[in-house]
């Protein structure tokens, strides 16, 4: 109990050998990485957390983010048209620029009137380049899905127009399937190293098994409401089209 309660936590799940799975409504990014790099060593994570951070009306997206992976598709038949339109934008460029300035020079040369009626062609030209510049860009040659890092669910948090949905308030840490931390703190700096926090550590084997059926449980429960890699995607990233 009390400050740092969370210092004996934090460093069974860095020494983690297999797996890690973490429920806790509030996240900040600092911890967050420390999940990535487990990741990264090889070790399987799995976390449970809430869209709103502390209760307020802004979502976990800094938190949310690294465990987001943007996937970008190329239709191919649609980069081929693009790249017409490309090549269509710089020769009309070109022949723009160039028969503007024969013109100049001719008119400036010969004195003759008749030139300035050839200046038409010159604008036509330029109106043709900037309707394939608009065709170009509006080709839209990418598309977009996502995938997560590794496991995680992120719940919707209740407001005032549901007062009667669920907040997964709990903490739960498990670690290598054999010990559970359960308490007050959450995933969080301030929750696991200043706050002023209670915990337990469990290593009874039975009992641990139990608590990770009861996140396992939790994390498929039918019934929650939680938002979807796709929408947290389209949330956090820029798709840009070409």
């Amino acid at each position: 109990m009390g400050t740092g309660a969370g210092t004996k936590l934090l460093k069974e799940i860095g020494n983690a050998q297999r797996s890690v799975k973490i429920s806790s409504p509030y996240l900040s990014p600092k911890m967050v990485d420390e999940l990535v790099w487990l990741h990264k060593k090889g070790i399987k994570v799995a976390l449970i957390t809430s869209d709103k951070f502390d209760g307020r009306n802004y979502r976990q997206e800094k938190s949310i983010e690294p465990l987001v992976v943007q996937n970008r598709h190329l239709d191919e038949e649609a980069n081929r048209v693009r790249k017409r339109w490309l090549f269509t934008q710089k020769a009309l460029m070109t022949e723009s620029i160039a028969l503007t300035i024969l013109l100049v020079i001719l008119f400036l040369t010969s004195y003759n009137s008749t030139y300035i009626f050839a200046f038409g062609m010159a604008f036509l030209l330029f109106l043709s380049y900037r309707y394939a510049r608009r065709k170009a860009k509006s080709t839209k040659i990418y598309s977009y899905t996502y995938s997560p890092l590794f496991p995680f669910k992120v719940f919707v948090a209740p407001d005032s127009s549901r007062i009667n949905d669920l907040f997964i308030h709990g903490k739960i840490y498990i670690i290598d399937g054999h010990t559970a931390y359960l308490g007050s703190l959450n995933f969080t700096e301030s929750g696991t190293k200043y706050n002023y926090e209670t915990r337990i550590r469990v290593t009874d084997i039975e009992v641990v098994r139990k608590i990770e059926e009861e996140f396992d449980a939790l994390y498929d429960h039918p019934d929650l409401a939680f938002f979807g890699i796709e929408d947290w995607g389209k949330s956090i990233y820029h798709e840009p089209i070409s």
